[in-house]
């Protein structure tokens, strides 16, 4: 049975080399959202759950369309081969290149989620806290390219502006109460060639840009702790970013290739009716 229907493919004319109707290049064709396990790249306190991924190459002006199996069979070979998550994009663009000989340009996107197992502050409770990750590949003929790495995390903002304000209406000169919410900070860093950035090191400088952080499951001293922690370290959402961004610079800026880091803040304000948010590049 399987020879016969293999027979059929071999006769039928593969209509995607044929010259297409309007003879224009395409920047980019593929896959769009390929839903993958990534659990087997989980190192010490990092597990990787799933991930989707967005494979691309340019189509030439002289064929109607890509092989599509190639990008698919392209990216199941990577996920058995590729030694860490963050070589996973640009190795499924360079696999991308060799099955796909009319292309010169290949172009890979990856965002999954994860999970990170840590302990409350003081109790040392387990706590499972869940994270965003996501990649980026870019590469041509000639070998060069870039990538880009980035994770996203939950933490606390506590608001100077409220906390000076309370300091006032208490005559306090220690900690004053402040609205606080959950705000979610985004890092990411680019880089030139190969190299790539480890995940766990994004996360971490992500968290420490936070008033504090949060927690799955905290006990009474652990939420006593966490609340005065945040409100001795008040920040902005530009404090925030300007902490984030900064640490990456100093992190990265004598890494080879590296061509610029990101941070990009948002706070779920609880006394506004809209988000607080900043962001932006940083060139290196």
């Amino acid at each position: 049975m399987s020879n016969y229907w293999k027979d059929i493919a071999k006769k039928s004319r593969d209509v995607q080399y044929e010259d297409p109707e309007q003879r224009l290049r395409i920047k980019i064709a593929g896959i769009r959202g390929f839903a993958v396990p990534v659990t087997t790249f989980s190192k010490d306190n990092l597990v990787f759950a799933s991930a989707s991924i967005s494979a691309f190459v340019d189509v030439p002006e002289n064929t109607r369309g890509i092989n599509m199996s190639r990008t698919a069979v392209s990216i199941s070979s990577a996920l058995n081969s590729a030694s860490k998550i963050e070589k996973l994009a640009n190795r499924i663009a360079f696999k991308l290149l060799k099955v796909h000989e009319y292309s010169a340009l290949s172009d890979v996107r990856l965002k999954g989620e994860g999970f990170i197992f840590t302990k409350s502050p003081v109790t040392e409770l387990q706590s499972i806290e869940r994270f965003g990750f996501f990649e980026s590949s870019k590469v041509d003929r000639g070998g060069s390219g870039e990538n880009t790495f980035g994770v996203k995390v939950t933490g606390i903002s506590a608001c100077p502006c409220g906390a000076e304000l309370m300091k006032t209406k208490l005559n306090s000169s220690d900690i004053s109460p402040t609205h606080m919410q959950r705000a979610e900070v985004k890092v990411a860093v680019r880089i030139k060639g190969k190299n790539f950035v480890e995940f766990k090191k994004l996360v971490d400088i992500a968290y420490r840009s936070f008033s504090g952080r949060v927690y799955s499951s905290l006990k009474r001293a652990d939420e006593a702790f966490l609340i005065y922690f945040s409100l001795k370290n008040t920040r902005f959402v530009e404090d925030i970013y300007r902490l984030a961004v900064s640490e990456l610079y100093r992190k990265f800026k004598d890494t080879k290739g590296v061509l610029g880091v990101y941070a990009s803040v948002r706070s779920m304000e609880s006394i506004h009716g809209y988000d607080a948010a900043a962001s932006g590049w940083l060139n290196v």
